[in-house]
């Protein structure tokens, strides 16, 4: 029993003494902290430091928190979406605003199989994504830290986490090439990975990364051997948004503008890697073409002029509230940025800005035009400048019309619209084209200003050898001021390169191609090539393809570079059809040059021989339409082609549009053909009458008059004729374009109206749901090309209407008994994504009241 007393007795005290040593522990901890917090005020007295030295660390600590609770809040909402089985989101539909594409998209499909492998794969993932990050983003992070006087960048740390990406949607497009296969995914991951650097022998890390976008999946070209698939392409449509936590030393660095450098350097070297036009290329089979895999041929370039702004929002406050702002724009279009020049103090800036930019791919890419307040900045960080508003323009409605111009109401901003004019421009083969390109560009410089370009330079650098030395080469090229480099390779005399490069040049005449070979390490010239472009216009197809090329300055006079040189001349295009009711083309029919740019979409007319078909754009030939009057703007009658709306059973391609408030227009047919007449009898009986309700009833006398004659140009009620484009977004928005009215009535007295649109997204009436466009002073035909937006969730588009309102401002503070002249009435969810543009019959007011 006394050694059991004496090991408790020894237990006691050693406790005793652990929580005494804690206790002091503690005491120091408390004393030291309190005495060197009024050790620094004292110094801060004693030196009469001003107050302003302490609350500006508060000031930024306190910012800093605040942000830390922002990003921690999205993180966990993108979390919750990428984490969400499907059962999760069908239960969450009707509340939760940002769903998954294949919900918001029928023609996005759900793959809840792949995100399952995906998952199952995630741990086997790890190996590859060190490689990646060794040696591939490791030396271009170094490269890039390095103009920021930071050397030494490593990766010290990988770990990718649990929680693997997802796929939210898919889609496969089945109208391509039969010698290609395209695949776009929408890529969402908010995992739990962890990264470790070490910067200038300083180690930080980030953790929480998030990436989110759209990523593009081309498998081309097909081959007839095992994998079938001879390469993939891989990349981002436009710049994915990413965001990360900083840990360690980094974490000084999260604070407002010095976070903004290091999230800019990151995206931008993402971009670099697989935004376009850049692209990720994996080669699966050997015998493939090289070039076509990993430098394919842009599809056109566009001329995007920004030329002025309105009523934008006033960011710099002064006396009385009466304040302006600086405002610029960036441009982007995937990975190329423009930004304009800064207009000071006003609201009302005309930078007549022109740039032009490589398309590589025409669907599901967007130009993001983004309107900012210029203050300065020490750091130059755009966090510092005031956000006014975003507008975009889809690329494939620029390719499909040709040109564009149009005014676009800037979202995400109380007030504000943009007036944007963006033209598509073909590359095309033929050197006789560069004589009226070289005109089109000295007419647009004489206002804009700007070094416009009339052809596209290809460069596919092969390889290299005999090259002197042993060095670790690279290659340099010049076209102008524009200059890229290859990769270096290292310590080799026979490099094998295979990189291609994009040039846009202003007159190939006169300028030349310049190539230098380098040693990396020592800078030394290796040899030079210089290649007059005026060469390549005298080539068949403007090309040069394998030809080994000399290089003067090398020592042994042995060394030579082996390139693939073509040159395309920019053409202006013309509108399109793609076959999914697109414009028709120019060469078909002689439209009429003053009709502005606008974004259509329409069906390409049937000949006239053939039976007829319900089209939504069908020149009227004057030998079978005598009757059908002309409107005196028009001299021709084929120089404008008339675009009739389809009723519901008569579309082959989908659901239609409600026309006409209510009242379906029918295509144009002939009379003396019976088996037409008897399809419009079915059409009024099985799919007009339940639409009915939408407006005004049709008398029996006007439905018999609608089958014996085609609608005339000022509609079945007199009225006039309104073209509007109305689709649906991929931003949960419902875009609307009001392009022009024709033969509107005069007044009672003769005077020609001073009409405007107007309109109400139903059954809201409110100030906030009520959109307008400019008043167009003493016209019948007014033109507007002004586009709105309502932001609007997918769900609850069977549950508005559009209501579309002219209105004739004429007379004093609007004394007439009713502003009205018409309404059309557009049941949102009829909607047919395959023909957004359509002209529809005006129909009296169902409502007087006023403005």
């Amino acid at each position: 029993m006394g050694d059991e007393e004496a090991e408790k007795v020894k237990d006691v005290a050693e406790d005793v003494g652990h929580a005494y040593g804690e206790w002091f522990r503690r005491y120091m901890h408390t004393f030291t902290r309190r005495f060197f917090e009024w050790f620094f005020v004292f110094l801060f007295g004693y030196y009469n430091i001003s107050f302003g030295w302490l609350m500006a660390p508060l000031f930024f600590l306190v910012l800093r928190d605040k942000r830390a609770k922002e990003k921690k809040m999205k993180f966990d909402i993108i979390q919750s979406i990428a984490n969400a089985d499907e059962k999760d989101i069908l239960q969450e539909i009707q509340r939760f605003s940002n769903l998954p594409s294949w919900v918001t998209f029928p023609d996005m499909e759900r793959v809840e199989w792949l995100n399952k492998i995906i998952r199952q794969l995630w741990p086997y993932a790890g190996h590859y994504v060190q490689d990646l990050c060794k040696f591939s983003i490791e030396p271009s992070m170094r490269t890039a830290l390095e103009e920021y006087k930071l050397s030494g960048f490593k990766f010290e740390k990988i770990i990718l986490g649990d929680t693997p990406p997802r796929l939210s949607g898919v889609k496969v497009y089945d109208d391509t090439s039969r010698h290609e296969i395209i695949m776009d995914m929408d890529f969402a991951y908010a995992g739990d990975c962890k990264f470790e650097v070490s910067v200038s022998k300083f180690k930080m890390g980030i953790k929480d990364l998030q990436i989110s976008g759209r990523m593009r999946v081309v498998m081309k070209p097909l081959v007839r051997q095992i994998p079938l698939v001879g390469g993939l392409q891989v990349f981002f449509l436009n710049n994915p948004d990413v965001d990360f936590n900083l840990i360690g030393l980094a974490d000084v660095f999260d604070m407002p503008g010095l976070s903004d450098i290091l999230r800019s350097i990151v995206i931008e070297q993402i971009a670099h890697m697989m935004v376009l036009p850049n692209r990720y290329p994996i080669q699966l089979v050997e015998d493939i073409n090289t070039a076509d895999l990993k430098c394919p041929s842009p599809a056109g370039v566009l001329r995007i002029h920004v030329i002025e702004a309105q009523n934008l929002m006033k960011k710099d406050v002064g006396l009385m509230g009466m304040g302006k702002s600086d405002p610029y724009c960036i441009l982007r279009l995937g990975a190329q940025k423009f930004q304009t020049k800064t207009i000071n103090n006003t609201v009302n800036p005309k930078w007549d800005f022109c740039c032009e930019a490589l398309a590589n791919v025409i669907r599901r890419q967007r130009v993001t035009i983004e309107c900012w307040d210029y203050d300065y900045s020490p750091l130059k960080s755009y966090e510092n400048d005031d956000f006014l508003g975003r507008a975009n323009l889809d690329v494939h409605d620029i390719w499909k019309n040709g040109e564009v111009d149009m005014w676009v109401p800037l979202s995400d901003a109380k007030s504000g619209r943009i007036h944007i004019r963006a033209a598509w421009l073909d590359l095309d083969e033929a050197a006789s084209s560069l004589e009226l390109q070289l005109e089109e560009i000295r007419a647009l410089q004489t206002s804009t200003k700007n070094p416009l370009h009339s052809a596209v330079l290809m460069v596919w650098v092969d390889s290299a050898k005999k090259l002197n030395n042993i060095p670790d080469p690279f290659v340099r090229l010049h076209v102008g001021n524009s200059q890229q480099e290859t990769t270096v390779r290292q310590r080799t005399n026979d490099p094998v390169f295979e990189e291609g490069f994009t040039f846009l040049v202003r007159n190939p005449r006169t300028q030349e191609l310049k190539i230098e070979v380098l040693d990396h390490k020592t800078n030394q010239l290796q040899g030079k090539i210089e290649v007059d472009l005026n060469v390549l216009l005298k080539e068949r197809n403007l090309e040069i393809l394998n030809e080994e090329h000399t290089l003067s300055g090398a020592s042994g006079g042995l060394a030579a570079l082996k390139l693939n040189l073509t040159l395309r001349i920019l053409k202006t295009a013309l509108k399109k059809d793609d076959g999914d009711g697109g414009p028709e083309e120019k060469g078909e029919v002689n439209i009429d040059s003053s009709t502005p740019a606008a974004i259509t979409e329409s069906i390409s007319p049937t000949s006239p021989s053939s039976a007829p078909q319900p089209t939504l754009a069908t020149p009227i030939p004057p030998k079978e339409t005598p009757s059908i009057p002309v409107p005196a703007d028009v001299s021709d009658s084929k120089s404008a082609p008339i675009k009739e709306s389809v009723p519901l059973a008569e579309q082959s391609e989908g659901p239609g549009v409600v026309t006409d408030a209510g009242v379906l227009v029918k295509s144009e047919s002939k009379v003396s053909e019976p088996s037409v007449d008897e399809c419009i009898d079915e059409v009024m009986s099985s799919a007009a009458s339940p639409l009915m309700h939408m407006g005004p009833s049709v008398t029996s006398g006007e439905d018999s008059s609608l089958r014996q004659r085609s609608p005339n140009e000022a509609g079945v009620h007199g009225l006039g004729r309104i073209e509007l484009t109305v689709k649906y977004g991929p931003r949960n928005n419902l875009v609307t374009v009001v392009h022009q009215i024709k033969n509107l009535p005069v007044e009672e007295d003769g005077e020609l109206p001073d009409p405007y649109v107007k309109l109400y997204l139903l059954p809201d009436r409110s100030k906030d749901s009520k959109r307008k466009t400019d008043v167009i002073k003493d016209s019948c035909n007014p033109k507007y090309d002004e586009r709105f937006e309502y932001a609007i969730p997918s769900n609850e588009l069977t549950q508005r209407t559009l209501e579309v309102n002219i209105i004739n401002k004429k007379g004093l503070l609007f004394l007439q008994r009713s502003p009205k002249m018409g309404q059309v009435l557009l049941d949102c969810g009829l909607l047919d994504a395959n023909k957004v543009t359509q002209w529809y019959d005006i129909a009296p007011a169902m409502d007087d009241d006023d403005e």
